[in-house]
C-alpha cells in the first residue's frame, strides 16, 4: 500500500512533558513544570528547555510587603543546556501570550538527565543547575491517547500531531525537599482534546507541520479521517 505523504513543512519534532501539583483549597498550582525535548527544529534549534514555577505557600491572612503570599520563595526560571534555544522560545511564548511562568529573566544553564529505567510506565528527570536542582517523576504512565489536529498556538497555520500519556502519580523535589500537591484535572484541554487531561502527562513524539498554502494537504493512500 502507497504512503501517505503530507505537504506542509515539518517545522518540530519535540517531546513535551508538564507536571503541576496543587494543594486542596489553592487555586493556582503550587509547582509548575514544562519541559521540552527537542532533538530537531527548523526554527528554534535542538536540546532541552525546563521552565519552572514554584508558587510560595499560602498562608491564611498572612502576605508579605507586596501582597504576595508567605510561607515559602517563590521560583520563576527558564533553564535550558541551549541559550539560544531558550531565548527563541521564550520569544515564540511571549507572542502568544504565555503566562504560566514569568519568561523575562534570563535561561540559566542547566543538565538535563532521564532516567532509562522502565521508560514505558515511567519518567524521571534530573535538572540540575547552579543553586537549583529539580527531581521530576512521571510515575505508573497509563495508555496512550493519539491526537492530531490544529496547532493551538498556530490554528490557521500549523497541524500537530501527539501521544499522550497521564501520569497517574507524580512527584516534584526541589534541591532536594519534595514540594506539597498532588495532581489535577487540566480543563482548558476541553478545548482541543474533547476531554480534561492530568496535570502530569508526557506528550511524546509531537510533530508540527505547517500547512501547505495550496491546501493540498495529503495525497498518496487514504487521507485520515480529519486531514
Amino acid at each position: 500500500m502507497q504512503a501517505q505523504l503530507y505537504h506542509g513543512r515539518p517545522n518540530l519534532l519535540m517531546d513535551h512533558l508538564q507536571l503541576g501539583l496543587r494543594v486542596p483549597g489553592e487555586e493556582q498550582p503550587r509547582v509548575y513544570l514544562s519541559l521540552y525535548v527537542i532533538p530537531w527544529s527548523r526554527e528554534l534549534g535542538a536540546g532541552h528547555v525546563a521552565l519552572l514555577r514554584r508558587s510560595p505557600a499560602r498562608e491564611a491572612g498572612a502576605t508579605g510587603g507586596d501582597g504576595a503570599a508567605t510561607g515559602g520563595r517563590p521560583i520563576d526560571a527558564t533553564l535550558s543546556d541551549n541559550p539560544a534555544l531558550a531565548r527563541a522560545l521564550q520569544a515564540q511564548l511571549r507572542s502568544v501570550g504565555y503566562d504560566r511562568v514569568d519568561l523575562t529573566s534570563d535561561p540559566r544553564p542547566a543538565s538535563f538527565t532521564r532516567s532509562p529505567l522502565r521508560e514505558q510506565d515511567h519518567v524521571r528527570y534530573l535538572i540540575a543547575s547552579i543553586g537549583l536542582e529539580i527531581d521530576a517523576r512521571w510515575e505508573e504512565l497509563g495508555e496512550p491517547i493519539f491526537a492530531a489536529g490544529p496547532a493551538p498556538q498556530r490554528p490557521r497555520d500549523q497541524e500537530i500531531w501527539s501521544m499522550f500519556f497521564e501520569a497517574e502519580r507524580a512527584s516534584l523535589a526541589l534541591n532536594g525537599a519534595a514540594v506539597p500537591g498532588s495532581t489535577y484535572r487540566q480543563e482548558h484541554w476541553q478545548e482541543w482534546l474533547g476531554r480534561s487531561l492530568c496535570s502530569a502527562h508526557v506528550a511524546r513524539g509531537e510533530i508540527l507541520v505547517d500547512r501547505p498554502a495550496d491546501g493540498s494537504g495529503w495525497t498518496g493512500g487514504a487521507a485520515p479521517a480529519n486531514g
